[in-house]
Parts: C-alpha cells; sequence; structure tokens
C-alpha cells in the first residue's frame, strides 16, 4: 500500500486499519491466498482515482469511510474470486466510470458496484467481446447520468446494444422515462437512424426476408445442445430444447442469447414443435444452401423465423415482414 498518494485513502486505511486487517483474514479464509500485488496495484490504479472523485464530491470523513469500505470489500471479492485477474481490463474500464459520476458512488457505493458487475457478468456470459465497448459507451454519456435509475436504464440500453437480446422488450418503457436531454444523448450514441421507440419494438433493421446468422452449438465446444435442438413458440417466445435442457431464444440486430427456461419441460416444447411445409416457398432463394427437407423444426412470428436441422446443433434465424 505504500504506493498509494491520495491522502484521503491512506487516511481511510489506517485509522481503520484493523477493521481492514479483519477484512483481509476474512478474504483469505473464504478464498485462500490473497494476491497481495495484484490487490495492490488495484489499489493504485483503480480505487485511489475512485476515492480522489469521490471526495472532491464529498468530503465528509464517515462519507470516504463508507465509500472506501465499498471498494475495498468488493476489491477482495473480485481478485479473490479471480474475476479482476481474468477481466482485469474489462473491470478496471468499468469501475473508472465511477470517475466520471462521483455522485453514484457517495450516494449509492454498494449498489452501483453491484450493478456495474451484474452487467459484466452478464456480458461475459452472452457477449464477453463486448465488455469495454459497454464501458465506452457509457462513458461516453457519463455527463448526462445524475441518478442511479438513469445508470440502470442507460446500462440497460447499452447492454442491449452490446448483444444482450433479452433486455430488449422493456427498452421502450425504459427509454421514455428518461430525461430528454438523456434520452437525445443515447440516441446520439448508439446512432439510430430511425424513431428510437420503434427500434425497441422492432427486433431487425431490415425487415425483408434476410438471413441473420445462427445461434446454440454443440456443447461440447462451449455451445448450448447434447443433442440436435428443436424449436417450438410459446405467444411470441421461442422456445428451444435438445430433450434435456429448454431455453428461450432472443435474437435481434444486435445479438442473440438463449436463456434457460427452467420452467418449461423438453416434452412440451418436443410436443409442440412444427414443420410447415409452406417454408420451402420461404427458402427459396436459399435451397441451393438448405435442403427443406432436413429441416425438423420451424418457428414463424411476426418478425422472425427460425429453424432447425437434421443432425444440427444450431437455429437457423431470417429476419421477415408481416407485410
Amino acid at each position: 500500500m505504500e504506493k498509494i498518494s491520495d491522502p484521503q485513502l491512506i487516511a481511510a486505511l489506517s485509522q481503520n486499519s484493523t477493521l481492514y486487517n479483519q477484512w483481509y483474514r476474512e478474504g483469505e479464509i473464504k478464498y485462500g491466498n490473497l494476491p497481495a500485488q495484484a490487490i495492490a496495484k488495484w489499489m493504485v490504479e483503480v480505487v485511489e482515482p475512485i476515492v480522489k472523485a469521490a471526495f472532491d464530491e464529498n468530503s465528509a470523513p464517515e462519507k470516504v469511510h463508507e465509500v472506501v469500505k465499498a471498494l475495498y470489500l468488493e476489491s477482495l471479492k473480485l481478485i479473490g474470486s479471480g474475476l479482476a485477474i481474468r477481466y482485469r481490463e474489462e473491470y478496471k474500464a468499468a469501475w473508472l466510470l465511477l470517475v466520471q459520476m462521483p455522485n453514484l458512488i457517495v450516494k449509492f457505493p454498494t449498489k452501483v458496484l453491484a450493478l456495474l458487475n451484474d452487467v459484466l457478468l452478464n456480458l461475459q456470459l452472452h457477449a464477453p467481446e463486448k465488455s469495454i465497448a459497454w464501458c465506452d459507451l457509457m462513458k461516453s454519456s457519463s455527463v448526462e447520468i445524475k441518478t442511479i435509475e438513469d445508470f440502470k436504464t442507460v446500462g440497460r440500453i447499452y447492454a442491449w446494444k452490446c448483444g444482450l437480446a433479452h433486455l430488449r422488450i422493456r427498452l421502450k418503457t425504459d427509454y421514455e422515462a428518461l430525461a430528454e436531454s438523456l434520452q437525445q444523448t443515447v440516441v446520439d450514441t448508439i446512432g439510430l437512424s430511425k424513431n428510437s421507440k420503434l427500434l425497441f419494438e422492432t427486433p431487425w433493421a431490415d425487415t425483408s426476408t434476410q438471413f441473420q446468422g445462427v445461434q446454440g452449438g454443440f456443447k461440447g465446444t462451449t455451445g448450448f445442445f447434447e443433442h440436435p435442438p428443436k424449436l417450438a413458440q410459446l405467444d411470441q417466445h421461442l422456445l428451444v430444447t435438445d430433450t434435456k435442457n429448454s431455453y428461450a431464444l432472443f435474437a435481434d440486430q444486435f445479438g442473440k442469447v438463449l436463456l434457460p427456461a427452467t420452467t418449461v419441460a423438453p416434452s412440451y416444447i418436443l410436443s409442440n414443435s412444427k414443420q410447415f411445409e409452406i417454408l420451402k416457398t420461404w427458402l427459396e432463394k436459399y435451397k441451393e444452401e438448405i435442403d427443406p427437407s432436413t429441416i425438423s423444426s420451424v418457428v414463424v412470428t411476426k418478425d422472425t423465423l427460425a429453424f432447425t436441422l437434421e443432425n444440427s446443433y444450431f437455429l437457423y434465424l431470417f429476419s421477415h415482414s408481416n407485410e
């Protein structure tokens, strides 16, 4: 800790050294040997600038202590679990967003850290290559983010932009609750080219019949399915099973996500999966690539067509117009 130069952080750690040492020992009991060098580097590069910004926002000693406590405990958890080592740059970029929004770390130190970590965990699960992109989007809008609700809403919108397609269904309502200036910031940051409310309602930028990629894959190679999957529809939801597990499929122009559907039995999906002869006309222009006779199940919603193939572990997705 000798490399720390911020007097407020030094004071908070030294004045409560017994408490911090106790938390450190508890961390070692829970996680095993904590890498002291990694903790020291994290404290200097990440925690210290956040504490400086928080002190400039509110210099009350009790507030500084509250902020340092939250940062320290969460740092031990992230480093002890290995998350802040394996995904160091991602967590560093996410935490340093709080330098741009010190009011949030002062008012909600534990909550805002939990929100950041929740977003990163979801991105790591569904779109791991987009974590830094999400941080960049949030940073570009930080001046307009005034409240914890702003932070949650804008964070969700940008997480959707980075591939979390399952978030889209609630974003229109979220977006409408934002202040006008923040709405405009979001529109400008994402680069929306059409009515923003319509964008949240429509999954595909181009609603003509067009191949939109695949999702799924064999479980043994970082995919989802142990056996070739089949699809079924429940209202406007796309469900899929490999006979062992059930999932809900969410897909749009920014990403594709499969979430466990634990309340839906695989047998329900299998008994409701369908094959449509009319699908042959939909895929007329793809007949050289796809033999319609190999299609094992298909779902057609108002804007999305999805099907599975015999002996394939993937779901094939098309956008289409309902007109």
